[in-house]
């Protein structure tokens, strides 16, 4: 079986893959601005309340499923 590769492109849910400021490797949140190889991620809570908004390289993002 081949593996397709997903860009990772506005409204992807993503993971730290390096800590960020505060955030650690794992956080997960959304892609809400797409900047080519930099992305702004939103961190939001259980209820959607936004936490965090982060620019984050695409080199320390993991794709989620």
């Amino acid at each position: 079986m081949a593996t397709v590769r997903h860009d990772i492109a506005e409204h992807d849910v993503v993971a730290l893959s390096d800590p960020i400021g505060p955030w650690p490797v794992g956080t997960r949140g959304t892609v809400v601005s797409d900047y080519g190889q930099t992305k702004l991620i939103e961190i939001s809570d259980h209820n959607g309340t936004t936490l965090d908004l982060v620019q984050a390289p695409l080199a320390k993002l993991d794709a989620t499923r």
